[in-house]
C-alpha cells in the first residue's frame, strides 16, 4: 500500500506538472488541520508584541523579540523558548534552519524545525547575518584589529571559514548555493567617494577570487538561480562567482520591499514618487531580465517570495501570485496580519502580534 501511494504521487507529479503536485501537498495538510470559515487554520498561538520577527522552518514558527524567542511545532506546541534581554532583534532563516541575532550582540541562536541546534557567543558585535542552503549562513561582525570581519558556519553552527577584512567596511555577506564561495558587500573610498563591491572568496582562500561592482548601499542580500543577489537602493544585482554582473535598474523608482526566497527569481516593490507614487511589483530572473510587473493602487505591509510563489500582504487582503503575476489565491479580511510567510507549496503563514494561521488555498 505504501509503495502504491508513493507511485501514486510520483505519478501525480510527473503527469500533472509541479503545480498539481504543490496542489496534491496542500491537500493532504489541508485534511489534517482545523480551520475557520476563510480556510485559514489558527494553529499559533504565542506572546508577541510589535517588534517580534518571523520565520517558517518546515512548518515550524519561529517568533523572535528581545524579550524571547519561541518555537511552535506544525500542532502548534512549543518546541523551544527561551527568555532574552536583548536590543533589536533580527532573524534570518532559509531550508528549514534559521538564526536569531542581537544586532550589534554576540549572541545567536542557531534553530531547525525541532528546535535549539547550538547558543553561539561570537567573537565580535554582530551587524548582520545571513542563512543559506543547506543550513550554512555568513555573519558579519565587528572584531578587535579589523574594520569587519566575515565567518561562515555549516548547519550545526561549526566554522568553515572566517575572513579578516582590514581595509573595506562588510556590510553583509551570503554563501552560495553550492556552499563553495562567500560574498561580502563592501564599502570602501576612492578619490574621497564611496564605492560600493560585491567581493567574492573561495571558503579555501582569503585572497579575493572575484569582485563585482555595484551602485548604491546594499539593503538585503542573498542567492537567485544560482547568483549571489544584492538589493541596493538603485537595482538588483545579480553576481556570478567570477564577477560577472547582470542588474535590473530600478529606473529612479525607490525599493520599498524585495523578496529574495523564490527558486529562480527575485520580487521586487518599487514606489516612484517622481510620477506622483506610484507603486509597481516586478518579478526578475537572475539575468536581470523583468519576467512580469503589475501597478499597484493598495498599501503593502508585507511581501515574500518562496518555491513559485509570491505573497503581498495588502491592507485588507492577502494575493498569492506566480512568477508571471497571475492570481493563484485571494484571502479577503486579514486585518490581524502583520507579516506573511509564503511557503513553497503554495500555502502562507499569516503572522500577527499574538497568534499566526496557515492559509491552505
Amino acid at each position: 500500500m505504501v509503495a502504491a501511494a508513493v507511485l501514486a504521487v510520483v505519478a501525480a507529479f510527473v503527469l500533472l506538472g509541479r503545480s498539481a503536485f504543490d496542489g496534491l501537498r496542500r491537500s493532504l495538510a489541508y485534511m489534517q488541520a482545523e480551520k475557520d470559515e476563510s480556510g485559514c487554520a489558527k494553529l499559533y498561538q504565542y506572546s508577541g508584541d510589535g517588534t517580534s520577527c518571523y520565520a517558517d522552518l518546515d512548518g515550524s514558527l519561529l517568533v523572535a523579540s528581545g524579550q524571547e524567542i519561541t518555537l511552535l511545532d506544525d500542532k502548534g506546541n512549543t518546541v523551544y523558548h527561551t527568555p532574552l534581554q536583548a536590543g533589536q532583534v533580527a532573524v534570518t532563516a532559509e531550508d528549514g534552519c534559521a538564526a536569531v541575532y542581537e544586532i550589534g550582540g554576540k549572541s545567536l541562536y542557531l534553530l531547525d524545525r525541532k528546535g535549539l541546534v547550538k547558543e553561539m557567543t561570537l567573537e565580535g558585535e554582530i551587524f548582520a547575518a545571513e542563512m543559506g542552503r543547506g543550513g550554512r549562513f555568513a555573519v558579519t561582525l565587528k572584531k578587535t584589529g579589523y574594520k569587519t570581519t566575515v565567518s561562515v558556519y555549516n548547519g550545526k553552527g561549526e566554522p568553515l571559514y572566517d575572513f579578516n577584512s582590514a581595509q573595506s567596511y562588510l556590510l553583509t555577506a551570503a554563501v552560495s548555493e553550492n556552499g563553495k564561495y562567500m560574498a561580502a558587500a563592501a564599502m570602501s573610498q576612492d578619490n574621497g567617494s564611496f564605492v560600493s563591491s560585491l567581493q567574492i572568496y573561495k571558503l579555501t582562500s582569503e585572497t579575493m577570487a572575484a569582485e563585482g561592482t555595484l551602485e548604491g548601499g546594499v539593503y538585503e542580500m542573498g542567492t537567485v538561480g544560482g547568483r549571489f543577489c544584492a538589493a541596493t537602493d538603485k537595482a538588483l544585482y545579480f553576481v556570478k562567482a567570477d564577477g560577472t554582473v547582470t542588474s535590473y535598474d530600478y529606473q529612479g523608482a525607490s525599493l520599498s520591499r524585495c523578496g529574495l526566497g523564490a527558486d529562480k527569481f527575485a520580487a521586487v516593490l518599487l514606489e516612484n514618487y517622481a510620477s506622483g507614487g506610484q507603486t509597481h511589483l516586478a518579478i526578475v530572473n537572475a539575468a536581470g531580465e523583468e519576467i512580469s510587473s503589475m501597478a499597484v493602487d493598495s498599501e503593502v505591509l508585507d511581501l515574500s517570495a518562496a518555491g513559485r510563489y509570491v505573497a503581498v500582504l495588502y491592507t485588507s487582503s492577502l494575493v498569492i501570485y506566480d512568477r508571471n503575476l497571475r492570481q493563484c489565491a485571494v484571502l479577503e479580511d486579514v486585518n490581524f496580519a502583520r507579516r506573511v510567510l509564503m511557503r513553497s507549496d503554495g500555502s502562507a503563514v499569516l503572522a500577527g502580534t499574538n497568534f499566526a494561521s496557515l492559509y491552505l488555498p
